[in-house]
């Protein structure tokens, strides 16, 4: 895999005219835990996650393809290496170094960097990036391009490679061209039918590009020939066909719809047919894929979309959820790459994601909001099952996140269902819907607080499938505010219990640890505590970590008592 993409770095940078220059190593002035070794070419962290800044020796080029080698990956953190540029000489820049690139340094002019995708992180894959003559920054994975990386680098003065060995990512090496040339060659040549080695040598599979639909005809594993095949396909002059922007019904094929066409604004990764029925994200991405419907979800009403087309290559699927959040009034920019960081916004967001795992070209997916505030999912016309509970009060514009495997949607438009029917006399009154802290929306007065109707019962949860062995994650639990300074989500489980006050959490558990502790993060002891784990009620992480935690990094249990997290809820210190 190494010596198929430094071939391909050495070939791009011939045609960019850039093969004249030495060798890329590493600057002396770096991060407080960064070992510099191997004449230059490898940065290596020491200790920590932080503290592992490092930078290019000498300006680059536009144009210029910066390669490098994840020489060593772990897994005892989150997050991995942040790349991009800085127009600072480093050389003024011993003893000032922050802990972070992303954000101590990019958030000063003159400093552009963006944080690999984890599951890009794999030990001794090859990345490649550079940036053009417009600021644009490009950049690949084991030789094919993964398109635009981020924006807006300042190309007017020299730049250097800025680096953060950030992570999971301990150890890179910058590639040198010139000592593997033509191997690519060598390597096609040694599995020509005429080789004596053709049958004992295989080019490794992450040195090629992933198949691009399940259709394509998977390669033999006895076959080296055949695993050149992904790549040769590129060569052709023939585009690769597109996503069609209707497939037959079938399960809705004789049912009447009112039109729903998504909003105009949208995530900056999507794009939008001309009447706004169909959302594409854009084949290089698998995020941002972020689209509203142009008005709010009534209840009584069930929106259908298809699904148009899957990109195999990606894992995650497709989310949904509704906010109280005009889209009118959004930036994309806003937007954050992970769906669950819009929990964190003031306005009232509910989501769920991959709701649709494992999907398949011509799914048709409906989604149902009714008159008591249960949101359903149904999949091809099967029995729709309750999946979340919300605040039927608030006018709700329901989104979708065109996300990972699922990258093409089209929207069939809304049906309606009847009116609920009327309580009998004998029955007791429902429950009275209890105000949270704050407005879900500023928008909204003070006459009319932010209400959620949970059910007298809780429902089963849907079952979904995921991509891997383990059993799936609980749904979510009700988020409710902490003291008055939470932010709710919505999402429902099938287990509820009394949330635990932050007050009560702190003054009368005996178990919590004491001092400092309910201060300063337990896992990475650097952000102080603003969250608690329900359903144990313990404050004993940062926000960042507690997700981690909750996700299955620690087990999916408290630190503390070792319960089950069923949510984690975001704390604010008044």
């Amino acid at each position: 895999m190494g010596q198929s993409s430094s071939a391909f770095c050495q070939s791009a940078g011939r045609q960019s005219g850039t093969s004249n220059l030495p060798p890329l190593t590493f600057h002396p002035v770096c991060g407080e835990n960064v070992r510099i070794a191997n004449d230059g070419r490898v940065a290596r962290r020491t200790e920590s996650f932080c503290k592992g800044i490092a930078f290019s020796n000498r300006p680059i080029r536009i144009g210029e393809r910066v390669c490098l080698r994840l020489l060593e990956v772990n897994s005892n953190w989150s997050g991995v290496i942040r790349f991009g540029f800085t127009s600072q000489d480093p050389a003024g820049l011993r003893d000032a170094l922050p802990k972070y690139a992303c954000p101590d340094l990019t958030n000063k002019p003159g400093y552009w960097a963006k944080a690999l995708s984890e599951r890009f992180a794999e030990q001794g894959s090859i990345l490649f990036y550079y940036a053009d003559s417009s600021g644009d920054v490009h950049f690949g994975i084991n030789g094919e391009e993964r398109g635009v990386f981020f924006s807006g680098v300042d190309t007017r003065s020299q730049l250097w490679g800025l680096f953060d060995v950030y992570g999971n990512s301990t150890a890179v090496e910058f590639l040198d061209p010139e000592s593997q040339l033509n191997n690519r060659v060598r390597i096609v040549n040694d599995l020509s039918p005429g080789s004596s080695t053709a049958s004992s040598r295989v080019v490794p599979q992450a040195a090629l590009p992933a198949p691009q639909s399940q259709t394509q005809p998977p390669a033999r594993p006895d076959s080296g020939v055949e695993r050149l095949q992904p790549s040769m396909a590129q060569l052709a002059l023939t585009p690769t066909p597109r996503a069609p922007d209707a497939l037959p019904l079938r399960h809705y094929a004789h049912t009447a719809f009112t039109p729903l066409p998504f909003h105009r604004v949208r995530g900056r990764n999507v794009r939008l047919n001309n009447d706004r029925t169909v959302a594409a994200r854009t084949e290089t991405e698998y995020s941002h894929g972020y689209v509203f419907t142009a008005r709010p979800l009534r209840p009584g009403e069930r929106l259908v979309v298809q699904v148009l087309h899957v990109e195999a290559m990606y894992v995650g699927a497709l989310a949904f959820g509704l906010t109280s959040a005009n889209p009118a009034g959004l930036e994309p920019s806003e937007l954050p790459e992970d769906c669950d960081l819009l929990l964190d916004r003031l306005e009232y967001w509910v989501v769920s994601k991959d709701v649709a795992a494992s999907p398949q070209p011509a799914d048709e997916l409906a989604f149902a909001l009714s008159h008591q505030g249960e949101v359903t999912f149904s999949r091809n016309g099967a029995a729709p099952q309750v999946f979340m509970h919300v605040d039927h009060t608030l006018q709700l514009w329901a989104f979708f996140d065109v996300y990972g495997n699922t990258s093409k949607i089209r929207s069939l438009g809304v049906t309606h269902d009847p009116a609920p029917p009327q309580q009998p006399a004998s029955s007791s009154p429902p429950r009275r819907p209890e105000p949270v802290g704050r407005p879900a929306h500023p928008q909204m007065s003070r006459a009319s607080p932010l209400v959620v109707s949970l059910p007298p019962s809780p429902p089963s949860p849907p079952t979904t499938h995921t991509h891997n062995a383990s059993p799936p994650p609980p749904l979510p639990a009700p988020r409710e505010p902490i003291s008055g300074h939470g932010t709710m989500s919505s999402v429902y489980s099938g287990a509820y219990m009394e949330p635990v006050s932050a007050s009560s959490t702190l003054t009368s558990r005996g178990d919590l640890p004491p001092g400092p502790a309910l201060h300063e993060c337990t896992v990475c002891y650097e952000k102080p505590v603003d969250s608690v784990l329900y359903m144990c009620g313990h404050m004993c992480m940062c926000y960042e970590c507690a997700l981690q935690q909750w996700r299955g990094r620690g087990g999916g249990q408290c630190p503390i008592c070792r319960a089950v997290i069923r949510d984690v809820i975001r704390t604010y210190r008044s």
